[in-house]
Order: C-alpha cells, then sequence, then structure tokens
C-alpha cells in the first residue's frame, strides 16, 4: 500500500509533546506581551512611576544612579593677616562676657504681692497657710459678652521665697488683646522676679508674639504654651529652680542626674566691698 494513503496516526505521547510546544510559545508571546506593557507603564512620563516603585521599597541606593559630583575649583592660597580679617574677641584665647544683674530689694512675699496692684485699682489677695502663702490676681477687660482676663498665681514659702509663678490669659475679645498681654508683662516686671535684662526681654518678647515655648532660662524653668481646649486661652509657668550650692561648695548630682540636663560654666564669687568713708580733714 503506497505511503500516501497511510492514515496519519499519533501517538499519545506525540499529542503531549505538542500541547506542550503550544503551551510554550503561548507563554513566551504572553510574557513579551506583559513585559511590553509594564515597560510602558514605568516609563512613561519621564519614569514617574518607576521611580515612585523604587522609592516605595527604598532602593535609590542601587537603582538610581549616583549624583554627579560637585565641582571643584581650588584656588592659591594666600596667606592673610588674621588680625585685619576677624574680630579681636574671636582671637582671644578666653572669651569674656559682661553680665548685668538687677538688684531685688528685700521684700515680704505679702509686699511681693501687693506690687501686682495695677493703675485701674485692682488689688491681689493674699493669703497665708501655715509656711505657705499664695497670691492671687484676676482682673477683666473691655465689655464684651465673654470679657478677656488675665489671672495670676503665686505660690511659695516663707520668708518670701517664690516656689511657682503663674500666669494665664483669656484673649477672648479681638478689641483688648494687646491691653491684656501689656498688663500680662507688666505684672511679670512689679512682682520682681530676679532676672537679667536678656531674659526678661526674651519673656516679654514671647508673651507678646503669643510664641509657645519651654526654656531653662538662669535659674528658672519657663513655658508659656497654648490651651488644648480652648485656643484663646494661654498659660506662662515659671519655676524657680533651687539653688543647691554656696559659695565655694561642690554641688551635689542630683537625684535623677541622669534625666535633668547639666550646664557646666564657671560661677564667681564676688566679695563686696563697702565704698571708702571720706576723711575729714584735721
Amino acid at each position: 500500500m503506497p505511503e500516501e494513503g497511510k492514515a496519519d496516526t499519533q501517538t499519545p505521547a506525540d499529542r503531549r509533546r505538542r500541547q506542550r510546544s503550544a503551551v510554550l510559545v503561548f507563554g513566551f508571546f504572553l510574557a513579551v506581551v506583559l513585559a511590553a506593557l509594564a515597560a510602558t507603564v514605568l516609563t512613561v512620563d519621564n519614569g514617574r512611576n518607576y521611580k515612585r516603585l523604587v522609592r516605595q521599597f527604598a532602593l535609590e541606593q542601587y537603582l538610581f544612579p549616583a549624583p554627579p559630583a560637585p565641582p571643584l575649583r581650588v584656588g592659591r592660597h594666600r596667606s592673610l593677616p588674621p588680625e585685619k580679617h576677624y574680630p579681636p574677641w574671636l582671637l582671644k584665647a578666653g572669651l569674656e562676657r559682661m553680665a548685668v544683674f538687677e538688684k531685688t530689694e528685700a521684700l515680704s512675699a505679702e509686699e511681693r504681692c501687693d506690687l501686682l496692684r495695677d493703675d485701674r485699682g485692682t488689688a491681689p489677695t493674699f493669703s497665708r497657710s501655715g509656711d505657705d502663702w499664695e497670691c492671687l490676681f484676676f482682673e477683666e477687660f473691655g465689655n464684651a459678652p465673654e470679657p478677656a482676663a488675665l489671672f495670676i498665681q503665686a505660690r511659695g514659702t516663707e520668708p518670701g521665697t517664690v516656689s511657682s509663678f503663674r500666669i494665664k490669659v483669656s484673649l477672648t475679645d479681638l478689641t483688648t488683646e494687646l491691653a491684656v498681654l501689656s498688663e500680662a508683662i507688666g505684672a511679670t516686671e512689679r512682682f520682681g522676679l530676679p532676672m537679667t535684662p536678656e531674659t526678661r526681654t526674651y519673656l516679654i518678647e514671647k508673651l507678646a508674639g503669643r510664641t509657645e515655648f519651654s526654656s531653662i532660662v538662669e535659674n528658672y524653668r519657663m513655658t508659656f504654651s497654648r490651651e488644648i481646649t480652648d485656643a484663646r486661652r494661654y498659660n506662662l509657668l515659671i519655676l524657680p529652680r533651687r539653688q543647691t550650692a554656696g559659695c565655694g561648695e561642690r554641688p551635689s548630682a542630683p537625684p535623677d542626674r541622669w534625666a535633668t540636663p547639666t550646664y557646666r560654666m564657671p560661677v564667681g564669687c564676688l566679695a563686696l566691698r563697702s565704698l571708702p568713708q571720706p576723711q575729714s580733714a584735721s
């Protein structure tokens, strides 16, 4: 029988090989199409999606090109005499700064509280409880339905030692904001907390600008913040930091020395001399 007339018969193994070849060809074309589609999506808009994907997986160091090095230009070295190009205080071996201290009057706690009395005649309230004392001052400003107000609370122990000084201002009336802040600044000056002029200026600037801060200034810890429940109300808290060492003594470490910031600075003790008395002519 001629070969042309033979039936085209296939074994099961031949059929499996043909099916496997068809699957491989289809998978190859599918992978090429998906790769082309992914490349198009990643490279559109100057590779915006590609950059976003790289940043998502934090691979910028490995997949982004390194930035070019900045151009360096080395000029000729010229020796300049420092005394002509730098301020003299910068060239000194040791820097010194003039400090001005305010002299506070020896007043009792009640007398210091009475200094909060303002020009409008509003008087503070002073009370004692054993060795502790408290000074309260309250004043309203304006005729609004919810008037602006100033509240001061000072506490301490005898004889006239201040442990806390708190000011609360309520700026509920826009027409009296300046008057309330001015009165708060004036109260800090009248009460007579000993401060250097630089610290007092720093405190006045923060209060006038309603700038929140938390600082350790000189021997005080100061905090000025806005109330969470009402953004129109501010609180200023001044906590004096106790002196733990006398003149010439070595300061002892605080119990929480690991959590307390320490600032090293040289402190000198000055011996005050009285003015010489004029001699009478003999």
